[in-house]
């Protein structure tokens, strides 16, 4: 009885900042974990503060309305963590809305008087590979991440890949690191007949199928440039266009002017961020295939939502994407054009291989899901509420 009463008075305050504005990974990753912490763990307080001047996306306002109390402090992010940095003040904890055990999300740890914290860091990118990494982000994060992860109770990251980093570059002992990898929503993100998904793409994007997709942020870490070289080895053996979806990030304008330079600009396809993130299931589906040749990734949620729609998928060997396609999937090293463009071939032109590989896929995605991260979330804070 006792410890149904410790349990009841739980309480977490989470850093929900990444959930304004233009979604991302991160944005996606909390939107989720939030969502299934809400759905499967009443049994704790889930109290949210946010920073910053933009607004929520509408499918997270669901999600926070059901918080137990939320804060909103609207001062710029950057002004704020630069402030942090100088002054040391004012302390996190005063924002606090009771005894919260207190969450951030995104590689920053504010000043603090005596709170238990959790940390989550979903990659060291910009400390590994900062030539693919906007001066901005490494400006902001890299001098404070090490202090911040030292300064922690416990740190949360989303593969073991991203796990070994932190205890090498930033000297983390390994128990005071938790891996939630992330998941799907299956509510959204399955199988769907492939002439209806071709049907919606081309009545709401005016997209003929079929196409060769890639969803994610259009920056250097993602070797957009390296797959417009696939791409354009290939193209005029196959009649598939190749769709880029997702916002503008690092140097995107170098990239875009780029493709638009190239002999296949009018088979290439760039559509800008998609509000709604369930709007995705219908390119995974009516896709004949996902290529993602990123340079490094902490996880890579988008291959993972492709294979859940049963979409085949070939991916770098960089990051953590081996563990997102796990041993059956295809990776290559994301320099190797010609690898790529051979791989490509034999699945567009193949269609048993294709059918094995969209089966593998969508078994191996089975393995990850948003319940067991949001459990993992839970667990952490269990241990931090000696519960």
């Amino acid at each position: 009885m006792n410890k149904l009463i410790n349990l009841q008075k739980l309480s977490v305050t989470i850093d929900i900042t990444p959930l304004r504005g233009e979604k991302t990974g991160i944005g996606n990753y909390i939107h989720y974990t939030l969502k299934y912490l809400l759905k499967n763990h009443s049994d704790i307080n889930i109290n949210g503060i946010s920073f910053g001047l933009h607004q929520f996306q509408n499918d997270s306002l669901e999600i926070i309305r059901n918080l137990s109390h939320n804060l909103h402090v609207p001062i710029p992010v950057r002004g704020l963590y630069m402030w942090w940095n100088i002054f040391n003040s004012p302390k996190i904890d005063i924002f606090k809305k009771d005894g919260s055990i207190l969450h951030f999300t995104n590689y920053y740890l504010p000043p603090i008087f005596n709170s238990k914290t959790v940390l989550t860091i979903y990659d060291l990118s910009f400390l590994t590979n900062p030539q693919w990494v906007s001066p901005k982000i490494i400006k902001l994060f890299a001098p404070t991440i090490r202090t911040s992860s030292q300064r922690a109770s416990h740190i949360i990251t989303c593969s073991e890949k991203s796990k070994k980093d932190i205890e090498e570059l930033l000297e983390i002992p390994s128990n005071k690191i938790s891996v939630a990898y992330p998941g799907i929503d299956d509510s959204f993100f399955y199988p769907i007949d492939k002439e209806e998904s071709n049907r919606y793409i081309e009545t709401h994007y005016h997209i003929k199928p079929p196409f060769i997709l890639f969803v994610g942020t259009i920056e250097e870490r993602k070797n957009i440039s390296g797959l417009l070289k696939i791409y354009e080895k290939i193209n005029r053996q196959v009649p598939h266009k190749l769709v880029l979806i997702g916002k503008k990030g690092f140097c995107s304008n170098d990239i875009l002017l780029e493709k638009d330079k190239m002999e296949i600009a009018d088979k290439v396809i760039y559509l800008d961020y998609i509000q709604e993130h369930k709007e995705l299931r219908w390119f995974y589906n009516s896709a004949d295939l996902f290529v993602f040749p990123s340079f490094d990734e902490g996880f890579g949620i988008p291959p993972l939502e492709a294979m859940a729609c049963g979409c085949p998928v070939i991916v770098s060997n960089q990051g953590a994407l081996p563990e997102v396609v796990g041993p059956k999937g295809i990776t290559i090293h994301p320099k190797d054009v010609e690898s790529f463009a051979i791989a490509i071939l034999q699945i567009l032109t193949n269609i048993k291989m294709l059918n094995e590989i969209k089966k593998e896929s969508f078994l191996q995605a089975k393995n990850f899901n948003w319940s067991k991260t949001a459990q993992s979330h839970y667990e952490v804070y269990k241990k931090l509420g000696n519960l």
